[in-house]
């Protein structure tokens, strides 16, 4: 059999050991100990244990009868519609992992709405300072955006220049976002934090998909908070400015 590392310290055998099982109807079978295995889970470690199938049928009496079957798919997100379509064919209960780890996912789902909200909080911050500083071109820039209507520039021309020069910053702050990130990313999955009683890494998702999210969500807002002052630059009266400027 092929026991928890957790339970076999508990009982105080190893690997090669020769331990007694004992099923609910009394039977009892030697087995010998051929494998540990660790899961990360303590309640799974300690509790568990694996044998043949044939072993297992011949020390519950309970011949060519199988109680629970698992299947593993390729793709994971898919078990609640394959569980679905295995009792409607079969008429079997059929449990996909996401439902039974149901009060698990419900706290990543808060904790990914926490996360996302501080996110959201930041981008609103980094909005602001964009704002500003077009804003800021926007105000010391007047004579230049009167003169540019004066020869011809549409008001799409001048929101057109003004959300670049927003592009721009965003832009720059991706590149220099994602260098921090990345190199956060090292530092944190470099750490060990204890997990079940042993010092673990945090399992990180690195992949392009989040790079692209922040990245898509920072040009968005960069757009739109350039945008703002952009229009109103767009809507200047160049021959209020230029008389004034006189």
């Amino acid at each position: 059999m092929i026991i928890g590392e957790e339970m076999a310290a508990r009982l105080g055998v190893g690997m090669g050991d020769v331990v007694a099982a004992t099923s609910p109807s009394g039977a009892t079978r030697s087995l010998k100990i051929v494998g540990l295995f660790k899961r990360g889970q303590t309640a799974l470690t300690e509790s568990s244990g694996y044998v043949l199938l044939r072993e297992a049928q011949s020390l519950l009496e309970r011949p060519f009868i199988i109680n629970r079957i698992g299947i593993r798919l390729r793709d994971p997100d898919g078990a609640d519609r394959v569980a679905g379509q295995l009792e409607r064919r079969f008429g079997y209960k059929a449990q996909s992992w996401q439902e039974r780890s149901s009060d698990i996912l419900a706290v990543l789902v808060t904790r990914n709405l926490i996360m996302y909200t501080v996110v959201s909080a930041i981008l609103l911050v980094a909005n602001f300072g964009i704002y500003t500083a077009v804003s800021n071109s926007v105000a010391d820039k007047k004579r230049d955006i009167a003169i540019l209507r004066s020869i011809g520039f549409s008001e799409a021309d001048l929101q057109l220049v003004f959300v670049a020069e927003g592009l721009m910053v965003a832009t720059m702050g991706i590149a220099v976002g994602w260098l921090l990130g990345y190199g956060l990313m090292g530092i944190l999955g470099s750490l060990r934090f204890p997990i079940a009683g042993e010092a673990e890494q945090l399992p990180l998702d690195r992949g392009f998909r989040q790079y692209a999210i922040a990245a898509c969500a920072s040009l968005l807002s960069g757009v739109v908070a350039a945008w703002l002052p952009a229009r109103k630059a767009a809507r200047v009266d160049p021959v209020d400015i230029l008389r004034g400027a006189a």
